[in-house]
Formats: C-alpha cells, sequence, structure tokens
C-alpha cells in the first residue's frame, strides 16, 4: 500500500515517521522544508503539492491545525481529491468541524473514493510510541481497508460511526477536558487564595473519589513545568490547538441547539489567553488570567 502524508507539525510528524519505520511507501508534503528533509533523508519521497501526494498514494493522510487548512488541502486546486484515484482513501486526521468532514467526503464521492475522519488523541509520548487512540468515522469496510497504516501509530482504534462521528466524538471529548481544565485551575487558585498550599491541595483532592485523575495530573503540571516551551520546540498541548478545538465544539452546540452552560465560559477563558499573544504557549498558561484576577500567586516564581 502506498501511503501519502500531508502536514508534518508537532502532531503529523512522529505519527508519519511510525508509517515509515513500519515498512510503507511514504510520501509527503509540508509547507515547511524541515521536517520533510528530515523525512526523506529517512526514506520518504516529497511530493510538491497535496494533488501530487494523491496521484502518487492508494492512501493519503492530513494532520492539520485547522478547517481552512483542511478546506484547501482537501477540496483546493491542487489538493487531495483533484489527484485522487478511484477506490483510494483520504484519511483527516485533523480536529475539525464535522461539517467540513461532510463537505470533504461528499466531494470524494463523486469521485469513488472513500474519506474517514479520525482524529486522534494522545501527547507527545504516545505520537512517538505509536500508542495514540484515534476515532475514526466512516464507513466500517473503509476503516478496514485503512486499519493496517492507522495501526502503525494508533493503539486504541474506535469506529464511532458514520462520517462526521470521529470528528464530533473529538470535539465532545475536547470539550470535557477543556471545562475540567478550567474548573481545575478556579480551584487551585481559590484554594490557595484562602490559605491552603498547592501540596494540601493536590494531598486531598486527589484522594477525593471522582477528581482525582486530571487534578493530580495538571496540578503536578502546573507546579513542575513552565508553559513556554524550549526554544525550537511547539507546544505538547498548546493553547491554540485546545482553544481552537473547545470553540469548535461551542459552534457545534449551537447548530443542534445544546445549551452549554459550562462549555460556552471555558472557551472563553481560552480566547482570553490567546488575545493575549499566548497562542503558542502550553494551554496550562490560562492559570496565569486566574491568578490575576484574583490577585494571588500559584506557581512558583521562575515561571
Amino acid at each position: 500500500m502506498r501511503v501519502g502524508w500531508i502536514g508534518l507539525g508537532g502532531i503529523g510528524k512522529p505519527m508519519a515517521m511510525n508509517v515509515l519505520k513500519s515498512g510503507f511507501d511514504l510520501t509527503v508534503n509540508d509547507l515547511q522544508p524541515d521536517p520533510v528533509r528530515e523525512l526523506q533523508k529517512l526514506g520518504a519521497r516529497v511530493a510538491a503539492n497535496a494533488r501530487e501526494v494523491a496521484e502518487g498514494s492508494d492512501i493519503v493522510l492530513a494532520s492539520l491545525p485547522s478547517n481552512e487548512a483542511s478546506e484547501e488541502v482537501a477540496l483546493g486546486p491542487d489538493g487531495v481529491l483533484a489527484g485522487a484515484k478511484a477506490g483510494s482513501i483520504y484519511v483527516e486526521l485533523s480536529t475539525i468541524s464535522p461539517d467540513v468532514v461532510h463537505k470533504i467526503a461528499r466531494q470524494a464521492q463523486e469521485g469513488d473514493a472513500a474519506v474517514l475522519d479520525a482524529p486522534v488523541s494522545g501527547g507527545i509520548a504516545a505520537r512517538r510510541d505509536g500508542n495514540l487512540s484515534i476515532m475514526a468515522g466512516g464507513e466500517a469496510d473503509v476503516l478496514a481497508r485503512a486499519m493496517p497504516v492507522l495501526q502503525t501509530f494508533g493503539s486504541r482504534i474506535f469506529h464511532a460511526g458514520p462520517s462526521g462521528s470521529g470528528a464530533t466524538v473529538k470535539l465532545v471529548n475536547n470539550l470535557l477536558a477543556g471545562i475540567n481544565m478550567v474548573a481545575t485551575m478556579e480551584a487551585m487558585v481559590l484554594g490557595v487564595k484562602a490559605g491552603l498550599t498547592v501540596e494540601t491541595l493536590k494531598e486531598v483532592v486527589s484522594a477525593s473519589s471522582g477528581n482525582s485523575g486530571i487534578f493530580q495530573s495538571l496540578v503536578d503540571t502546573v507546579m513542575q513545568q513552565s508553559p513556554n516551551p524550549p526554544n525550537g520546540q511547539v507546544a505538547n498541548q498548546g493553547l491554540h490547538t485546545i482553544g481552537k478545538d473547545v470553540q469548535l465544539a461551542v459552534d457545534l452546540a449551537r447548530r443542534h441547539a445544546v445549551p452549554l452552560p459550562l462549555g460556552s465560559p471555558a472557551s472563553q477563558v481560552f480566547l482570553s489567553g490567546m488575545a493575549r499573544g499566548w497562542a503558542d504557549r502550553e494551554y496550562w498558561s490560562i492559570i496565569q488570567i486566574f491568578e490575576e484576577m484574583s490577585a494571588v500567586r500559584v506557581r512558583p516564581a521562575d515561571f
């Protein structure tokens, strides 16, 4: 199976490297030359654009940052569908709106190509080690055909349902994560402002049923790691990415007339961080917003 890959950023590159290491014939494309050269040195071929990737591939996977990028790569004049052959598969790994997935799938069907929306979940180690979770939407037989490639970087692969279901479940999952992140930081700031230490909060809350997991993990992250990525590196879980996903979930709820009395305010916190120019910082930088509003310092002074 000839595999094409578009998008070699912080999420896409380690996944593409796992595909290549598994022995697949791989063709890559990205706007940035450095990751392309890195994959080329490992044996990948390089294509000038998405159309050229599709022309030489049986299955094309894309890991992209936004609705707009996904539409351009899939549907543009030099996009994937312009070069896709009948029977080929296009896998959209990006976290995007289900509406965009449906638009791409409809146009792919006109050329007898198939589309899977298969966003992923997991941190840097999971990307590197091939242990990501994959939530796939689309036809079951198409997923079965794509499975050998998906298994090179995903250890848990779920068939969420028809086209758009993968994108939908990823947005719901990330909405819940975003709400929990904001609630955890609110609680940390309140406890410190009221005279507790972070260590006491962590010890007690981590022992409380239902509150332990995300609180303990996020407290450790906030207190031990700087939200500023080291020079030349991308954020593990960037504020832009989490904020974008939560906002897409809010937009999805609006289209389905579902009120989000918790999700909508949470999205405003991430937008506030974006407005401060923190897009490329780790998502937990938003605790600074709560610190400023409450006139209290929670994090170590050197952060």
